[in-house]
């Protein structure tokens, strides 16, 4: 959301040609004769009348261009400077994957990442008048489509080689605005905003870390002035000026800021989303000569990295939310979209999304500041990648750019160096850019890496804050095209595992896997048939396609495994998606029931589809919410009434049922006075037993209440326990479980 001095866009239609043959940055000694007049694209010479046009921002794919290697942008815009506006720099806030920029002939630099914003000081270079702004971009695409990718080398994380999206699909591109910011001789670059607040005092202060840029060569007194006012509620607004003695070329500065009457910034869950402008202009006495803009939030956050715990505000998170990539090509992606998205999260009981191994828009990261949304971020690296000492070299600037990037976003409060990285990449790249975030930011949580297998290991030479990764019911130990955890790794014995890779494997697994769980509850489950009749043909829906479903994500096999084969397509819909939410739910109570002992979250995979696809997803590519969504929706209210689950594969009859309700409340109040009620419906929904129990909510508290405890009939039959949670007349919380009485021990 940061905004600078006077900015000129420079959207909109610009030339492009793609260049596999690498001649644009050749010379004409380079090229045989017949090519000489076919090099140097960046020369303000070179006659582009026969290039195409292409919309900037826009991946190029999204533009029509299915390639990946080099492409060449070049713009022609006119340039008025006002009085006094000496400095012009030319701002990219996405550039996929690697650029090269010349202004009028004069090359100003280069860049690597897609993410990461990037500026280049043009003053020298720029004229009153026409300009050209030349751009190669080359986006090489790492992946074979047909063979696994070893030691990847591109820094792209979900946007290229992820069985999520569409491998046939490496984005590339200027896919985010470009600007021109024009200032005086003095301008201002990053500022970086920490709020430091005393929850006991109710004080807040702010220290503003400011960059300083004086291109006069000569020293200049200038004037600092700070405001910070409140952006979306009313109250007292603050203001501090400092006189400043600048010396030539860039300077950093402090300044620190009392907040009067400070409002905090809270999740959703526990408070509300109080967010101030910042505004920092730089004059000489008479004049503005540059100025920010920004909005920050004031929250304190304290971790414990050892347990993986959060407390914001001095009260501790239990995290609740899923993974997320936005879309494949993310210049598809408005602010509308993002708060649409953002929102539903929301509405679904989130309180914090884990932004999966991509750095999504700007305008992503201040939905969530919005809306009360913790962000876990990822930074892009999914998998095994090289372990190379280039790619360490490459890889933390772009770590330090990230946090930097994203620092004054109040909803920001994780960063993690790896999903999945092994023990190599976590020893090497991976402590490499933790230590660097550790530099850049020391009051966030830092996790060097997501769900490591030898996590003993680790654990043990680290101290590491455990954050892995369960996918019971749907991949298992055995399944050879997935590197989960072999059996050794949990350290269990045979006889232990007999429940193999179901759900109910849960129970067994080491409890202190469960200080963090950033991924579980990974089931595939089809879209609406209106959704599979936009992205596959209708002679590939029915009878199913397998080849074609898996092209599109579908884990055909293990599909089939848990849901049986289907007699139609629309029983195969939704024997998918009940299926997906039954292991949504299971999963996200077994966590839940295990609150801060020593469970403090939990983050499944995966929110959206990033590409019209069939995967684990709960909202398909065109917005649609899918059965899984809407167990989520309850399994994750705040406050909630659970039940140990039956056994998945029946309760004796004749036996006696017993299973014990919880209540988790992760509110910042107590419910003192409560009521659950507990039915058991046979057939026709008839009661059969039923119970109630007066109880009360703690705050931030998981309370066994009772139990339910009925007498199975001697005969077979199927029933449903339902349980209600009621306060003053009022239903907090509604839950039920399938129970199958069967014949026999």
């Amino acid at each position: 959301m940061k905004t600078y001095g006077r900015q000129i866009s420079l959207s909109g239609a610009w030339k492009f040609r793609t260049d596999p043959d690498g001649m644009g940055d050749r010379y004409p000694d380079d090229a045989v004769a017949a090519y000489k007049e076919d090099c140097k694209f960046f020369d303000p010479g070179y006659d582009d009348r026969d290039w195409g046009e292409i919309a900037v921002p826009a991946c190029w794919q999204a533009q029509g261009h299915h390639y990946n290697g080099a492409a060449w942008y070049r713009l022609r815009f006119d340039h008025r400077p006002g009085a006094g506006e000496n400095v012009a720099r030319l701002s990219f806030l996405g550039v996929d994957y690697y650029a090269d920029v010349w202004l009028n002939g004069y090359f100003l630099g280069s860049h690597e990442g897609f993410f990461n914003h990037f500026t280049f000081d043009a003053s020298r270079w720029t004229r009153a008048g026409e300009n050209l702004l030349v751009v190669k971009v080359d986006s090489p695409s790492l992946t074979n489509l047909k063979v696994r990718p070893i030691d990847k080398t591109i820094v792209k994380g979900a946007l290229d080689d992820w069985d999520c999206n569409d491998l046939t699909v490496n984005p590339g591109g200027i896919f985010a605005d470009v600007r021109l910011l024009l200032s005086t001789d003095v301008h201002l670059g990053r500022v970086k905003a920490t709020p430091l607040v005393d929850v006991a005092e109710g004080s807040a202060r702010v220290l503003c870390r400011v960059e300083v840029v004086n291109t006069t060569g000569g020293f200049l007194t200038a004037s600092l002035a700070v405001a910070l006012e409140p952006a979306n509620f009313a109250g007292r607004a603050t203001r501090v000026e400092r006189e400043l003695m600048l010396p030539p070329g860039p300077s950093e500065l402090d300044l620190w800021i009392d907040v009067a009457e400070p409002r905090l910034w809270w999740p959703w869950d526990l408070g509300e989303q109080h967010l101030y402008s910042l505004d920092l202009g730089i004059g000489d006495g008479e004049r503005i000569l540059d100025r920010v803009t920004d909005r920050i939030g004031l929250r304190q956050v304290h971790t414990e990295p050892s347990a993986s715990a959060i407390w914001v505000n001095g009260t501790r998170v239990f995290c609740r939310g899923p993974n997320y990539v936005s879309d494949q090509l993310q210049s598809n992606m408005t602010r509308a979209k993002y708060q649409a998205d953002v929102r539903m999260m929301r509405d679904a009981n989130m309180n914090m999304v884990r932004v999966y191994c991509v750095v999504e828009k700007e305008e992503f990261y201040d939905a969530c500041d919005e809306e009360g949304i913790l962000v876990y971020q990822d930074f892009p690296m999914q998998g095994r990648m090289s372990n190379s000492s280039d790619l360490v070299r490459r890889s933390v600037p772009q770590a330090r750019d990230m946090v930097n990037q994203l620092y004054n976003h109040p909803s920001v409060v994780l960063w993690c160096f790896g999903a999945q990285p092994g023990l190599k990449n976590f020893e090497k790249v991976g402590m490499a850019m933790a230590a660097a975030a550790r530099r850049e930011d020391p009051y966030r949580f830092v996790q060097q890496g997501a769900s490591v297998w030898e996590w003993k290991l680790i654990k043990d030479k680290y101290d590491w804050p455990i954050d892995y990764h369960f996918f019971c019911g749907w991949f298992s130990p055995e399944f050879k095209h997935a590197p989960f955890h072999p059996r050794e790794v949990l350290e269990l014995p045979p006889e232990e595992c007999a429940s193999g890779a179901s759900v109910e494997e849960l129970k067994i697994k080491r409890k202190e896997l469960l200080e963090f769980v950033s991924e579980y509850g990974t089931a595939d489950s089809l879209p609406e048939l209106d959704s599979l009749r936009r992205f596959i043909a209708a002679e590939d829906l029915w009878p199913v396609n397998w080849k074609v479903f898996t092209r599109r994500g579908l884990h055909s096999d293990r599909l089939r495994k848990w849901t049986g084969e289907a007699a139609s397509l629309e029983q195969m819909i939704a024997a998918s998606q009940d299926y997906q939410a039954f292991v949504l739910k299971y999963h996200t109570e077994f966590f839940r029931r295990h609150k801060f002992a020593p469970c403090n979250g939990a983050l499944f995979f995966q929110f959206r589809d990033c590409w019209p696809a069939v995967t684990a997803s709960v909202v398909d590519y065109y917005g649609r919410k899918k059965k899984g969504y809407f167990a989520l929706q309850r399994a994750f209210n705040p406050i909630h009434v659970m039940m140990d689950w039956p056994d998945l594969a029946g309760e004796p009859a004749g036996s006696t049922f017993r299973r014990a309700l919880y209540v988790v409340n992760d509110y910042a109040a107590a419910y003192p006075s409560l009521t659950v009620t507990w039915q058991v419906l046979g057939t026709g929904d008839t009661a059969v037993a039923n119970g109630t129990i007066a109880c009360a909510a703690p705050a931030n508290s998981l309370q066994q209440v009772g139990e339910v405890t009925w007498e199975i009939p001697t005969a077979a039959g199927s029933y449903r326990v339902s349980l209600t949670l009621e306060r003053d007349a009022e239903t907090l919380s509604t839950n039920s479980y399938r129970v199958q009485g069967r014949v026999g021990s």
